[in-house]
Formats: C-alpha cells, sequence, structure tokens
C-alpha cells in the first residue's frame, strides 16, 4: 500500500483499477490482498501524488499493515484492496475469506491505532442481494448472496462497523454495481467490457456466459472516483453506486462489437457458479446524502473504453 506524506489519505490497493484513478487524485497507497506475495499492480501505475510515497504489503500480514499505516498518520483511508472476482472466490472461497475479511480488519486495526478519523470502504452493490425480489436494488434490500465474494463483503462491512464504533473511526461504504473504464484489467475473470473490448480490437472469440440476457448495473470508473472522494467528506454512510438501469451482456457485446468494427458472433458458454440473473441498483440514497449522480452514459463509457484498448496495441 502506500501513502500520501501530506497526511491526508492512505488508498489501499491503489495498484488496482480503480485505486488508480483514486491515486492520481490525491494519496496513493498499493496493498496487496490477493496473494501471497502481493500481487502485482493489474495495470499500468499512476505516478505517486507530490509529497506521495508507495508501498507494497498484503493487507493478510497485520505488522506489516499497521507498519506502513503508522507511517503514514492518514486522516481518511480508502480500502479498496480485495479479492474481487466472482469465481475466483467460489474456486477458492479460503483466499477469498482471508483477503476481503481479515484483510479488512487488519486494515481497520492499523487506521485505529494510527488514529485516521474515516474509513471509506469499497463493498459491492451487485454481489450482496443474490436474486432480488424487486429492482432495483437498494441498501434496505434483503443481503442474500449467491457468490462467497459477496459473503466475503458482507462480512467485511459488519467487522469494519464493529470496529469503527468501537474506535470512534467513522465508516462510509461504497456498494459499486459493475465498475468499468479505461485501464481495467482484461486479462481477469471479471470486467466483461474490458475483456470483449481487448478481444473483439483484436478479432479473437468472445464469450458470453449464458444466453446474454443476464442485466447488470454498469457505472464508469471515474464516476466511482468521485463518490468515494465525496465519502471521504460528507456524512458518513453506505450507499449504492450505480445508474439505476440494467443493461443485458448481450447488449454490452452488440455496442462493443460496432464500437470495435467486431463482426464474429459471440460464443455462448454455460453460466457460472455464483452469477444471478440481474441486478441494478437505485444510488437515491447517496443522492441525497453525498450529493451523488452518475455523470458518464453508457455509451460514453464504453467508447472511451475501447479507445483506450486500441491505444495499448
Amino acid at each position: 500500500m502506500s501513502t500520501d506524506h501530506r497526511g491526508s489519505a492512505l488508498v489501499t490497493g491503489s495498484s488496482g483499477f480503480v485505486g488508480r484513478p483514486r491515486g492520481r487524485r490525491g494519496g496513493r497507497a498499493r496493498g496487496g490482498g490477493g496473494g501471497r506475495p502481493p500481487a502485482p499492480p493489474r495495470g499500468p501505475a499512476a505516478p505517486p501524488p507530490r509529497g506521495g510515497g508507495e508501498y507494497l504489503a498484503d493487507i493478510r500480514d497485520l505488522e506489516a499493515t499497521r507498519a506502513i499505516v503508522a507511517e503514514a498518520q492518514p486522516e481518511v483511508v480508502f480500502h479498496l484492496a480485495a479479492q474481487a472476482s466472482v469465481p475466483v472466490s467460489m474456486r477458492d472461497p479460503a483466499t477469498d475469506v482471508l483477503t476481503n475479511v481479515l484483510g479488512s480488519v487488519h486494515v481497520a486495526q492499523a487506521a485505529a491505532e494510527a488514529g485516521a478519523r474515516r474509513i471509506v470502504f469499497f463493498s459491492t452493490g451487485g454481489a450482496l442481494h443474490g436474486a432480488p425480489r424487486s429492482l432495483p436494488a437498494n441498501e434496505d434490500s434483503p443481503l442474500a448472496p449467491d457468490s462467497v465474494y459477496g459473503a466475503s463483503k458482507i462480512a467485511a462491512e459488519h467487522e469494519l462497523g464493529a470496529l469503527c464504533r468501537h474506535h470512534g473511526i467513522e465508516l462510509s461504504v461504497l456498494r459499486p454495481g459493475n465498475i468499468y473504464g479505461p485501464g481495467q484489467d482484461a486479462a481477469g475473470e471479471s470486467g466483461v467490457v474490458a475483456i470483449f473490448s481487448s478481444r473483439m480490437l483484436v478479432g479473437e472469440p468472445v464469450t458470453i456466459f449464458g444466453d446474454g440476457s443476464q442485466q447488470r448495473d454498469y457505472v464508469y470508473v471515474d464516476d466511482v472516483v468521485e463518490a468515494a472522494l465525496l465519502a471521504a467528506e460528507r456524512e458518513p454512510a453506505v450507499c449504492a453506486i450505480g445508474t439505476g438501469v440494467g443493461v443485458s451482456t448481450q447488449r454490452i457485446f452488440d455496442t462493443l462489437a460496432e464500437l470495435t468494427g467486431y463482426g464474429r458472433p459471440p460464443v455462448y458458454a454455460g453460466e457460472r457458479p455464483g452469477d444471478h440473473a440481474a441486478i441494478y441498483l437505485d444510488a437515491s440514497r447517496a443522492r441525497a446524502v453525498w450529493g451523488w449522480t452518475p455523470r458518464t452514459s453508457l455509451e460514453e463509457g464504453m467508447a472511451r473504453t475501447v479507445e483506450w484498448f486500441r491505444a495499448q496495441r
């Protein structure tokens, strides 16, 4: 993980997709959480901000986490480091729980000992509710995860809540939908916009798991970063972060195929364990409490994403 030596912020997971944009806007922290040794950056790293520093550590290592946070003395800790793949969580549940639950406990312990004022935690909105009875889902919708990843994020929310109340630390929780945008890792198993874009641009087969009707709430990365900054500055709250619109995987494929000039049909495969038919989110609370609304349309966001991947070729 890494720090902003101005004493304002520390960001775990700053080498990750969402953490890199956050780091460019003030205070970087690179906190490994996906493996031992800590996972390497999942894309091009942004330079540390002026006056900032960067450290490599595994959040499952309490002493290493303590040492870095103690040196940083942050006012706010943005906790993004995580195991973030649903399929991986189903294949290797122990690593998922150790990273997302125990790692979060370590971050909270270290933040409390360093005198942090607030933790901003990145949970999930897409994996908490299973198959909701009504959509869009909000913060009061029943929690019924179908994946170990979703369950570990719920557990982490509760552990952080208990520790923050005990230590007098403010806690804001973001529950984002499917985050996408330039810089997302196309080599993993999550991030359909990145995976489809990268494969289409080189003419490789594109696989849709299921029949393409599955709906998700796609929210652009810069909009999510803006929500995180507001979560650090305004009233502490738990807020869903999404557009309120369900978009099918087939529509994502069709739109990206048009943007990239891809002419092949998709390859349809069986649904993966932990996936569900539809989830999209009501962000009314984020609008009311933090003044946040998504600014980037899906078409604009996907066009920017395709251009970024095209420039990497």
